[in-house]
């Protein structure tokens, strides 16, 4: 009766960071031979406002880059970047396929073309534009890990779109690559453990989610994740381990209190699993989930007891409060007509 609790696990990380130029970057400087002095000293003088935090006159500055030399990839690429800090992405997108036109052998201006369009897909509302963006990043990075085959954040947020694609075989060999480049990023791990996660491979992602663990203690999401993989194993007392460790790093959450209470109660320890659901509600009183949990906890108990009408009260209670929150559970609605006593002595 207790439903599968929701985890974190298909919330792989993205590294959104974008690769800004330090200082007066010329390695992109692709136009003429000579090099447009007027263009250089333009995205010069660009660079320095930018950095200085006058970006519309930074913006002018980079645009008179371009007019003296439309090849200038630097400059296209600095004008990207100054999208990005407004968050202006459609713009910075123009600017960036500018930049990896001119130079198609540029790292910086791929990476952050790819960061782009995975920022566009997070605030799609449209699923056709959603997948639309990831295969553009996913383009751009396949260009970018050619260009650098062994940088870390590259392979890692192309990992992540693939995953996000539902091709995981593809992400699980985009993740290793990342992990073959930064041995010692947890980050890394931890969507190694996601992956696995989602097609099945349980026992690959337990290891995934302890090497990770043991670079980065204090993870409380993938402690989630280890103690919900155990659980789909079956091996709910050792879930308990780390869902424990998740309330202590973050005693605000309900969401290891709920995967507690879940644990308990298959457990069949009902005063555990009601403590720890209550524990859960008081964090979060409008937690549908916890609220169905503990309702569950006590009809059982009432099943067990049959004499004990305080339970059952109880326990519907807490499904009727479940159901105020989220209406839209058919299942409990039928739980509470079939344990709601008929009255025996209706009025006429």
């Amino acid at each position: 009766m207790i439903r599968s609790m929701p985890t974190s696990k298909l919330l792989v990380i993205l590294r959104l960071t974008t690769v800004f130029a330090t200082g007066c970057d010329f390695s992109g400087l692709a136009g003429n031979v000579d090099g447009d002095a007027a263009a250089i000293n333009h995205y010069a003088k660009g660079q320095i406002l930018a950095e200085s935090g006058d970006l519309d006159a930074a913006l002018e500055e980079l645009l008179q880059a371009i007019r003296s030399d439309p090849e200038l990839s630097a400059a296209h690429s600095a004008i990207g970047d100054i999208h990005r800090k407004r968050g202006s992405h459609r713009l910075a997108v123009g600017a960036y396929q500018n930049a990896c036109r001119t130079n198609p052998y540029a790292f910086r201006p791929h990476y952050n073309l790819g960061v782009t369009y995975q920022a566009l897909a997070q605030a799609a509302e449209a699923i056709e534009n959603y997948t639309k963006y990831l295969k553009e990043a996913v383009n751009v990075y396949l260009r970018a890990v050619v260009i650098r085959e062994d940088d870390f954040d590259a392979n890692l947020n192309l990992s992540a779109c693939y995953f996000q694609l539902g091709k995981y075989d593809l992400a699980e060999e985009y993740c290793n690559a990342a992990i073959a480049s930064d041995p010692k990023s947890p980050q890394a791990y931890s969507n190694l453990g996601i992956i696995y996660d989602s097609h099945n491979q349980l026992y690959k992602a337990v290891r995934a989610y302890k090497d990770s663990l043991e670079l980065d203690t204090n993870q409380p999401k993938i402690l989630l994740n280890l103690g919900s993989t155990y659980m789909r194993q079956g091996l709910c007392k050792a879930a308990l381990s780390p869902f424990h460790l998740a309330a202590r790093q973050s005693p605000e959450d309900p969401a290891p209190f709920r995967q507690m209470g879940q644990a308990y109660y298959r457990l069949k320890q009902y005063d555990k699993a009601v403590k720890a659901y209550q524990q859960a509600i008081s964090l979060k009183p409008k937690d549908a989930t916890a609220l169905r949990g503990l309702g569950t906890v006590h009809i059982t108990q009432f099943v067990l007891a049959r004499d004990n009408a305080e339970l059952r009260d109880l326990g519907l209670a807490a499904w009727r409060q479940s159901l105020e929150i989220e209406p839209d559970q058919q299942d409990l609605i039928r739980l509470v007509t079939k344990y709601t006593p008929q009255d025996t002595n209706p009025e006429l």
